[in-house]
């Protein structure tokens, strides 16, 4: 493996993993959908959606989704290698919770990213 991957793994890991650190900022990403206060039927497809606003090509293309449950305070991934196009086309889990967040990063940049407002998963 080269070694720039291995220090974008690292940085990635970092980033993803650490608990009890400070949070950063949004920066690269805005999410659309869902949007704050909406409630999201559990089971179903849904398409979120994003609007990238990074144009530094060393952010690369794609871009990893994630989601939580308990308003951010533990992320699972719902899939990487996402083109960064603006949408993907999303199987709800089967919660029940009205503290859901999406996360939306640049694989390669990962301080590039988006987080939506809190909304419900029913």
């Amino acid at each position: 493996m080269k070694r720039e991957m291995v220090v974008v793994l690292l940085i990635a890991s970092l980033f993803l993993f650490c608990s009890g650190c400070e949070v950063l900022p949004d920066k690269g990403v805005t999410i659309l959908s869902p949007k704050a206060n909406d409630i999201v039927q559990a089971g179903a497809s849904y398409e979120i959606q994003w609007k990238t606003e990074n144009p530094n090509p060393e952010s690369g293309v794609m871009v990893t989704v994630e989601f939580s449950k308990n308003g951010g305070k533990s992320w699972e991934q719902v899939e990487d290698n996402v083109p960064k196009a603006g949408k993907y086309l999303w199987k709800v889990p089967t919660i029940d919770s009205a503290q859901c967040k999406i996360r939306v990063f640049y694989q390669a940049r990962p301080e590039y990213r988006g987080t939506s407002g809190l909304f419900a998963v029913k």
